[in-house]
């Protein structure tokens, strides 16, 4: 019987937490799935775990990379040889609800929707957890675009995990290889494409934030990559017709962020682009929070403070 779901889980390095991850989708009330395991050249034991979960269920299905090719690849992968009409994504050193699958799927098939979002809990690294809701000042139910598209660029959007897709999506999509910031350069494309998009307020997924995972990297490839995929999105939603006020507030948050994370470089094109976007703007972008007001103020007329400011709160990436 052909399955309702393909969940797709890159693994790699995860032996300690793979077992939590991979037993939260085995009890899975929705049955009729599959969980395309992508061990991407894991070099501890992450890949006999897999074979072992695949053995006692067929529902686990392996794919072995013969070398380590990243997260994007990986996820690639998994779509390639996924049977399911519908797609998922988990982190493998995340866990999931038991009704993960079930509740979005059941959106999908009552309302035709090619993309279905919902809510996802954060375990901090102390061991609390947060509750991060898409959408705070949405109701659930059908959204438009420009909502999906507000609920990805001023929530936590751009994570793959918290959606279920129509996997028809995905045929002129896939993860760009070689970047860490994937998912800001891909979700959004899936917003654009999806016929009806559908909001879902219930909590399905547990994110664990720690030290060392792919999302808090500060490198210098981490913040190039971030600014890459995110001038990309912005290049490409103005493309479709996204507002250009809310375009400009986009542009204005990227060139900020990407001078707050920066140490300031003359030699940056990058640094020098985003720092002249900001001196030329003719006055306060509006929509920015009130740190971020008093941020722009300072790189304006006094870029000293800010560069201090920026090191004292420990906002440099490198």
């Amino acid at each position: 019987m052909k399955p309702l779901v393909s969940v797709i889980v890159p693994v790699y390095k995860v032996e300690d937490c793979l077992e939590r991850c991979l037993d939260s989708l085995y009890r899975q009330s929705l049955r009729n799935i599959e969980i395309i395991l992508v061990d991407d050249a894991s070099p501890d034991r992450s890949g006999e775990i897999c074979e072992r979960y695949a053995a006692e269920d067929v529902r686990f299905k392996v794919i072995h990379h013969p070398e380590n090719r990243g997260l994007s690849v990986a996820r690639n992968t998994g779509i390639a040889h996924a049977s399911a009409d519908y797609l998922m994504f988990v982190d493998s050193d995340d866990w999931v609800h038991e009704d993960f699958c079930i509740f979005p799927y059941e959106c999908a098939m009552q309302y035709q929707a090619d993309l279905v979002m919902f809510c996802y809990q954060c375990i901090e690294k102390n061991g609390s957890v947060r509750t991060v809701k898409e959408a705070e000042n949405i109701r659930p139910g059908q959204l438009t675009r420009l909502e999906a598209i507000e609920i990805l660029l001023h929530s936590s959007g751009t994570f793959p995990w918290n959606k279920l897709y129509s996997k028809r999506l995905f045929n002129d999509i896939s993860f760009p290889e070689g970047y860490i910031y994937e998912g800001t350069g891909t979700v959004y494309k899936t917003v654009l494409l999806a016929d009806t998009i559908f909001y879902l307020d219930k909590v399905l997924y547990s994110y664990c934030y720690h030290k060392g995972s792919i999302t808090t990297l500060k490198t210098e490839k981490a913040l190039q990559d971030w600014y890459q995929m995110s001038l990309q999105q912005y290049c490409d939603l103005v493309a479709w017709g996204y507002p250009m006020d809310k375009a400009e507030l986009l542009l204005h948050n990227i060139a900020l962020t990407y001078c707050m994370l920066k140490k300031p470089d003359v030699t940056d094109a990058n640094y020098y682009f985003c720092q002249k976007t900001l001196l030329s703007a003719k006055k306060m972008p509006e929509g920015f929070t009130w740190q971020r007001k008093v941020l722009f103020v300072l790189l304006n007329y006094c870029p000293l403070l800010f560069d201090l400011v920026c090191e004292m709160r420990g906002k440099r990436w490198y």
